[in-house]
């Protein structure tokens, strides 16, 4: 079986939606190829968690140049899967392009923030994926989806079957599961590089308005101003939109560090440094950093909100989703919380986050490739 997938959003802005293609990609490539080939098309560089496959039997690059954005997915990237002939098409970041025709496609939605919560994104993005899910729906052989939150929704908006969706959820990456104690050198090292403060509790995602940053700022600023809490806070994470209100904010208050990109290296440690890890998205189709600090043996506090109860389960302490009185009861009891219970959430979020992983996720993925047919992968000049 030929198989062809897209990995050029790996050379985007690197957020949940990139990590999750690339570890299932290389849940794939590691598991028994038998008779699989597997073409993966990037833009402007091979990623380099890739580059020990080079030269593999059963594995080849496409490498496209790269441009505007919305010219390369819907010009660029269909004009090179156009002239491919395979077996199928794997899209794991964003929507496959409205111009790919007459292909095999197994498409991934994460979740339907463009229609549950629009607001929080870019007008024209929220009807950019409006039209590429609807399209995708229609046209695509089946949906891959991160969690029973995301089903339930695509099926009742998309009004897609669920036997045509596929269920293959995040996991940890091999970088948390490998990692050891942070020492004492490589801490100072860690708070020396991102000017962490020594006590701190951590939040970590892309810095956008679904995060529901402002309301953790917020919250926090009003108990530290009263006295009632003394553990500083620590923003992580990319730059997104609309967040010029919150970086003032930040900026003014003695009590908050914002850090910017934390490379994937250095993330376990700045896990294991924190106290808890707070995170009160509005909205997730999984939410992977509360399960990552899990990992690292990280209490955390988490809202209520979409796919964040089923895949958190009962090992996180949490609030009522969007609700400034409930998270600053959290915080608070958190603060008053006994360490022998702390421990045994701790324990728990350890066992929850064994729960996923890519190698497994993948494997199910395969399950439901398509039986081979017998067109062979066509050598392309790009």
């Amino acid at each position: 079986m030929n198989i062809v997938i897209d990995l050029t959003a790996l050379d985007d802005n690197f957020t949940g939606i990139e990590r999750y293609a690339l570890n299932m990609t290389l849940a794939l490539l590691r598991a028994d190829r038998a008779d699989r080939v597997f073409t993966l098309v990037f833009k402007n560089r091979v990623y380099p968690d890739f580059l020990s496959f080079e030269g593999e039997s059963g594995v080849r690059f496409h490498i496209l140049k790269g441009c505007r954005k919305l010219l390369f997915n819907q010009w660029r990237l269909p004009r090179c899967l156009n002239r491919l002939k395979a077996d199928l098409f794997l899209f794991f970041a964003f929507p496959m392009p409205l111009l790919l025709s007459g292909k095999r496609v197994f498409g991934t939605i994460h979740d339907m923030g463009c229609w549950d919560c629009p607001e929080t994104m870019k007008r024209h993005m929220a009807w950019y994926f409006r039209i590429s899910y609807r399209c995708m729906a229609r046209r695509a052989e089946r949906l891959i989806t991160i969690s029973e939150f995301s089903r339930s929704r695509i099926c009742d908006i998309l009004k897609v079957r669920k036997e045509k969706t596929i269920l293959a959820y995040c996991g940890i990456s091999e970088n948390f599961r490998q990692a050891g104690r942070v020492t004492k050198e490589e801490e100072r090292r860690i708070r020396e590089k991102y000017g962490l403060p020594k006590t701190y509790y951590l939040c970590l995602s892309t810095l956008e308005p679904r995060k529901n940053l402002l309301l953790l700022l917020d919250v926090c600023l009003r108990l530290y101003r009263q006295g009632r809490l003394k553990t500083k806070l620590v923003l992580a994470g990319r730059k997104g939109w609309k967040i010029d209100e919150l970086l003032a904010q930040a900026e003014q208050a003695g009590m908050v560090t914002v850090t910017g990109f934390i490379e994937d290296r250095d993330l376990p440690a700045v896990y294991q440094m924190a106290r808890c890890f707070v995170f009160p998205s509005l909205y997730e189709g999984f939410g992977i950093p509360p399960l990552e600090a899990m990992s690292q043996g990280v209490p955390v506090i988490a809202s209520d909100s979409s796919s964040l109860p089923e895949i958190l389960g009962d090992a996180a302490f949490y609030f009522r989703n969007n609700d400034a009185g409930d998270l600053e009861r959290a915080l608070l009891e958190f603060e008053r919380e006994s360490e022998e219970r702390i421990a045994r959430k701790v324990q728990a979020g350890y066992e929850r986050s064994t729960e996923f992983c890519y190698a497994a996720e993948a494997e199910k993925l395969l399950g439901e490739f398509p039986v081979k047919t017998s067109c062979n992968i066509k050598e392309v000049k790009l």
